[in-house]
């Protein structure tokens, strides 16, 4: 009889992983989508002439709620933040993990940017500006830069991605929660972005089976883009 061979398996991997139930999982979905939609709604009913401050502060109790559900299927788990990616012991791990894939991708953004720039004479850094004096920046940098990526990321990568993966292969989650987090987002044509973002989340998730990860990527790059977004010098030596 020849002897059994272990074959070591990594955690982001391993199908025993901790993650919400799938029912869970779609319950929370069905849920978030409800809270957004039915918000929204709401909003545009009972302030039909709201400006940017007051849709941002909207925008920042919408996710509260959702954040809020998060964490309460995560404790009716059994299994607490851990269902969702998050180990209290690894924090700084992930964090340190998110910054090298950011300085990676962030290479990969410069030099495309540097090839379409002198190759074709086309500036893709121009569609990211749109005002050189925004009204309410720190409050965007708040919200859009830091607390709405923590829970989107909570509830694509660590919720649905983390469940997900536990039924089917790496490649059919990956797709399939990249296209979900493109389509749910509400912008104007083919939400290019948001694709590619999708896509580098959960490939981060799956390489360190840390949310921390993937958030940290999502904070700085949002930031960034706000920074380039409503930056007067930049767009002054751009033009």
């Amino acid at each position: 009889m020849s002897p059994e061979v272990s074959v070591p398996v990594s955690s982001a991997e391993s199908p025993s992983r901790p993650a919400l139930p799938m029912s869970s999982a779609l319950c929370l979905l069905i849920l978030i989508v409800l809270i957004e939609i039915g918000g929204g709604c709401l909003f545009s009913h009972f302030l039909p002439k709201a400006g940017d401050r007051e849709a941002l502060w909207v925008t920042a109790l919408l996710r509260l709620l959702d954040f809020c559900l998060i964490l309460f299927f995560a404790c009716q788990s059994g299994q607490g933040i851990s269902a969702i990616g998050i180990r209290p012991t690894e924090w700084l791990k992930g964090i340190i993990k998110g910054l090298e894939w950011s300085f990676g991708f962030g290479l990969i953004v410069l030099l495309t940017w540097a090839v379409v720039f002198f190759a074709f004479h086309i500036n893709l850094l121009q569609f990211l500006i749109s005002s050189s004096t925004p009204a309410h920046f720190w409050l965007i940098m708040a919200i859009g830069g830091i607390f709405a990526p923590i829970v989107e990321d909570s509830f694509f990568v660590g919720c649905l991605y983390n469940s997900l993966r536990r039924k089917l292969s790496p490649l059919w989650s990956i797709l399939g929660i990249s296209i979900l987090f493109a389509l749910l987002h509400s912008v104007r044509g083919i939400p290019v972005t948001q694709l590619i973002g999708g896509l580098l989340f959960t490939l981060a998730f799956e390489y360190s089976a840390n949310l921390l990860t993937p958030i940290s990527i999502h904070i700085l790059a949002n930031c960034t883009l706000f920074t380039l977004a409503y930056s007067a010098w930049i767009k002054g030596i751009l033009r």
